[in-house]
C-alpha cells in the first residue's frame, strides 16, 4: 500500500511540474507575441497580450512593466504609473522601470512624485547625463533651482556642451532669478549654428516658463516669421497669448496649430478650454473631445467637458466626465463643486452633499497647509490668518 501511495504522489508530481511548465510556456509565447504587437502598433492587441500573461503569472515582472511601457505610449500615464509600481514591488532595483516611472510622472507635469526616482538613479550613477538632466528638471519646478544649477553646471563648462543641458541651466537661472546668468547663457546657446527660427522657439520657451509673456510672444513671432511651419510654433505663440489674456489672439493661433496638425493635443485642450471659459461652451466641446482622445489621462480636459456639459442643461452627462476629473485629481476641490452641482439638478442629494464635504475637506487642507507656511515662515501673527476658520 505504501508502494502504491508514493508512485500515486509521483504521479501526481509529475503532472503538477508538467502543467506548471506547459503554463510558463504559454505565457512566454503570449509574451513575446504582445511585444511583437506593441512593436507593430497594435496596442489594444499588446494590452490583451500582457493581461493574458498575468493571469497566468501574476507576478510576471517583464509583462507588468512593459504593460506600463505599452500605457505611456497611449498617453494613459496614470495606468502606466500603476503598472511599474507593480513591477517594483516584486523587483525593487529595475533602473529601467524607475526610469520610466519617473518620466510617467514627468508627462504628468508632476515633479514632486518624480523627483525621488531620479535622485535614487542619479545617487547610482551620477555620471549619468540624461539622468541627471531629469533631476534638474524636477528641482527646478519644485522650488529647487539652485540645487539644479548645481549639477548642471559641470556639464556645460566645456566649449561641445550639450545645448539641452545649457538651455536647462539657463531656465535654472531664469528660475533662479540670476536675470544675466539666464542672459550668457541663451546667448551662448544660440551662438552654436541654430536656425533663427529654432533660436527664436527656445528663447520663447524659456520667456514662457518664466512667465515674461510679452517677450514670449515676439520671440514665438519671430520663429514663425522665419519659418511658418515651425513645429509647434503656433501652440506655443497662442498659449503665450493666453498667458497674456489675449485671447482672440490665441483663438487665432491655436486654430491654425491644429490645421497644421491636427493631433496636436495641447493645441485642441488648450482652444477648447479657452472656449469653455469664454461662455463658448457647444464650440468648445468638439476640440475637448479631440483633446480627450490624444490625451486620454488629463483631469483638466474632463473637467472642461463636464463643465460645458453642465452649463449647457446636460447634467446627466455632466456628471460621469467630472466624476472622472475628480478620480485623476482628487485634490481639486473645483471639480468635486461642479459635480454637485450636476448631482443637484438631478436630484441626487445625498451625492451633492458628499461632494460638497470633499470640497470642504480640501479647503480646510489648504488653509492648514496655508496656515504650516505662515507658522514656519514666523509671521502668522502678523498675517491675519483667522485662526477660528
Amino acid at each position: 500500500m505504501r508502494i502504491r501511495f508514493s508512485v500515486l504522489a509521483v504521479a501526481l508530481l509529475i503532472a503538477s511540474v508538467s502543467a506548471l511548465s506547459s503554463a510558463a510556456d504559454d505565457a512566454k509565447q503570449i509574451f513575446e507575441s504582445a511585444v511583437q504587437s506593441m512593436q507593430a502598433g497594435n496596442y489594444a492587441q499588446a494590452e490583451s497580450g500582457f493581461n493574458q500573461v498575468l493571469k497566468l503569472d501574476p507576478r510576471n515582472v517583464s509583462a507588468l512593466a512593459n504593460l506600463g511601457i505599452l500605457y505611456a505610449k497611449m498617453h494613459r500615464y496614470t495606468e502606466a504609473v500603476e503598472e511599474y509600481k507593480k513591477a517594483l514591488v516584486i523587483s525593487p532595483h529595475q533602473p529601467e522601470t524607475e526610469l520610466n516611472l519617473g518620466l510617467a510622472y514627468l508627462k504628468q507635469d508632476d515633479y514632486a512624485q518624480a523627483l525621488p526616482y531620479f535622485r535614487r538613479l542619479h545617487e547610482r550613477d551620477p555620471s549619468n547625463r540624461k539622468v541627471t538632466m531629469l533631476l534638474a528638471t524636477c528641482l527646478m519646478s519644485t522650488d529647487h533651482p539652485h540645487e539644479s544649477i548645481e549639477l548642471l553646471k559641470p556639464l556645460t563648462d566645456s566649449d561641445s556642451a550639450d545645448p539641452a543641458a545649457l538651455y536647462l541651466l539657463g531656465l535654472a537661472y531664469t528660475r533662479a532669478g540670476m536675470a544675466d546668468q539666464a542672459r550668457q547663457l541663451f546667448t551662448r546657446l544660440f551662438a552654436g549654428g541654430a536656425s533663427s527660427a529654432q533660436t527664436d522657439f527656445l528663447l520663447g520657451k524659456a520667456y514662457a516658463d518664466a512667465t515674461d509673456y510679452d517677450k514670449a510672444i515676439e520671440a514665438f513671432q519671430s520663429a514663425l516669421e522665419a519659418d511658418p511651419s515651425l513645429p509647434g510654433g503656433h501652440t506655443e505663440l497662442g498659449k503665450a497669448y493666453l498667458g497674456a489674456h489675449r485671447n482672440a489672439d490665441a483663438r487665432r493661433e491655436l486654430v491654425l496649430a491644429i490645421h497644421q496638425d491636427p493631433q496636436d493635443g495641447d493645441a485642441c485642450y488648450y482652444l477648447g478650454a479657452m472656449l469653455v471659459q469664454s461662455q463658448h461652451y457647444q464650440e468648445g466641446l468638439p476640440y475637448l473631445r479631440k483633446a480627450n482622445e490624444l490625451i486620454p489621462d488629463s483631469w483638466a480636459i474632463y473637467f472642461y467637458m463636464g463643465k460645458a456639459e453642465l452649463l449647457l442643461g446636460h447634467s446627466d452627462e455632466a456628471i460621469p466626465l467630472l466624476r472622472k476629473a475628480t478620480e485623476l485629481n482628487p485634490d481639486d476641490s473645483s471639480s468635486y463643486y461642479l459635480v454637485s452641482k450636476a448631482y443637484k439638478a438631478e436630484g441626487r442629494t445625498q451625492d451633492e452633499a458628499d461632494a460638497l464635504k470633499r470640497v470642504e475637506a480640501l479647503h480646510r487642507t489648504a488653509l492648514d497647509v496655508e496656515r504650516h507656511a505662515l507658522k514656519d515662515a514666523g509671521i502668522v501673527k502678523n498675517a491675519g490668518v483667522d485662526q477660528s476658520q
